[in-house]
């Protein structure tokens, strides 16, 4: 007898596993119908069969794409590629390829992007769009839709809730002896800045102590290094950026100038995915972005929220949104104002 010549089929995988074609179909399409068991039995067959589904030929019967979108701002930043890894790993569960774009921070690319994916794509997940909310539900009567870190009414989206945790670290701040704060916005057209700085400028207005907007940004490291300039020309004592990425460029820059975090200057980020890689290490927000990826590609697959497995979700912002609470992760770069003369 000669070795196989021909493609393993449905029928010889289920024949090996002892179970039915329709079994290992689901096994291939869609495997949280199946007990654990009887799928990794069928992937193992499947295995020594070097049997491979075909998954174009199951998306013309279907009418299902095998794939989803992933549309992000800027792929460079840390976040974004934490947020990626977790969306992955949750996808592959549901035998479904992931297809990345990056915007560069254009709304226009990102509109055309994504009417590209509503082509090929079973749905999109919109990261920090810098689209308008009238594109944006425009998009979504003719893709599914699922918003990271953008709130839309009428839209399911996830984002990370981090005003309770910025509030408390402006109230650690002025505890400390700061009177004259600083907020580095990151770029202009992302809602989180503007989430961000609105919180910390509130609760600074709250406790009547100055909370100065710096020069806009286009949340590089560069930018933040940019930034000690202007820090040290208006004498504030601490600074709160956008991000870690941000304030790890403002600490650099102010080491470049002869000053020191956090005997000069206290420093803090958001995020917390740069904080141990900065000296001293970063105080910040933890940004909460692999388990805001685990929930969108949820959402998007199979409509769950936060029943997608323990995280620390604070409840719906809207009906159509989750909230991660995000929480204060103390480090090194705090510290009391330097004493005046």
């Amino acid at each position: 007898m000669t070795e196989r010549t021909r493609p393993a089929t449905l029928k010889d995988v289920a024949k090996g596993a002892g179970v039915s074609i329709s079994t290992v179909s689901r096994v291939f399409s869609n495997p949280g119908r199946i007990s654990p068991e009887t799928s990794e039995r069928v992937r193992e067959v499947a295995r020594k069969l070097r049997f491979t589904p075909n998954v174009m030929a199951r998306s013309l019967i279907t009418g299902r794409s095998p794939n989803i979108g992933l549309v992000v701002p800027d792929i460079t930043n840390p976040y974004m590629t934490t947020l990626l890894k977790a969306a992955q790993k949750v996808s592959r569960l549901h035998a479904t390829g992931v297809f990345v774009a990056d915007t560069d921070d254009s709304a226009d690319i990102e509109r055309e992007v994504c009417e590209q994916f509503a082509q090929q794509s079973r749905g999109v997940i919109l990261c920090a769009p810098r689209m308008t909310a009238s594109h944006i539900r425009e998009l979504s009567g003719i893709v599914p839709l699922v918003l990271v870190n953008r709130v839309v009414e009428g839209i399911p989206s996830v984002f990370t809730d981090s005003r309770a945790a910025l509030r408390e670290l402006v109230e650690e701040l002025v505890e400390l002896g700061h009177r004259r704060l600083a907020y580095l916005p990151g770029p202009a057209g992302s809602w989180s800045n503007t989430q961000r700085g609105r919180t910390v400028a509130d609760r600074a207005r709250a406790l009547d102590v100055e909370m100065i907007r710096l020069d806009p940004t286009d949340g590089t490291h560069a930018d933040g290094v940019a930034a000690a300039e202007q820090v040290l020309e208006l004498g504030v004592t601490a600074v709160m950026a956008f991000d870690d990425v941000l304030a790890a460029g403002l600490v650099e820059g102010l080491r470049r100038s002869g000053k020191s975090v956090p005997d000069d200057v206290s420093v803090t980020g958001h995020d917390d995915i740069l904080s141990e890689l900065v000296h001293p290490g970063l105080t910040t927000v933890t940004g909460q972005s692999a388990r805001v990826g685990q929930l969108a590609i949820s959402r998007l697959l199979d409509g769950s929220g936060p029943a997608s497995g323990p995280g620390p979700e604070s409840g719906t912002h809207q009906a159509e949104s989750v909230g991660v609470k995000a929480t204060v992760v103390r480090r090194n770069s705090t510290a009391a104002p330097p004493r005046s003369g």
